[in-house]
């Protein structure tokens, strides 16, 4: 509800995906959760990332150390765990500690439904007015 008591409608065809979708791209619009992503994203399985090359070196079970995710994105740890608490609460990413080491992986079911919203085109919109005037 608005604030001027106009409720916003929604067509029938809404489902709870959109809310989930706007909770992801919520988390990636910050830019350097969206550096953090897509480090995650382009080095999971990395042990390592070279700065100077831009390569990532060998890796297991899809996941990359926190440290190295830092080496890519120059923040501080307590920044990065930030701003990994906001990706994993959004679904994008998990993480894992392994003795005195953290690792994180995106998550493939985020991916996938990033992709299907790109790639699909919405079945017609609904019919109602935008806006519907609640009573009081």
């Amino acid at each position: 509800m608005l604030s001027n008591g106009t409720t916003i409608a929604r067509c029938d065809n809404y489902n709870g995906e959109v809310d989930e979708l706007a909770l992801t791209f919520q988390a990636l619009s910050d830019p350097i959760r969206l550096a953090v992503f897509q480090c995650v994203r382009g080095c999971g399985g990395a042990s390592a990332y070279d700065t100077l090359t831009g390569a990532c070196d060998g890796g297991t079970e899809g996941a990359v150390a926190t440290c190295d995710v830092r080496c890519h994105v120059p923040c501080s740890p307590s920044s990065l765990s930030r701003h990994l608490a906001v990706l994993r609460d959004a679904g994008l990413v998990e993480t894992e500690r392994r003795g005195r080491q953290q690792y994180v992986r995106v998550v493939p079911a985020a991916l996938n439904r990033l992709a299907r919203f790109f790639e699909t085109t919405p079945s017609a919109c609904c019919n109602a007015p935008a806006l519907a005037e609640t009573r009081s």
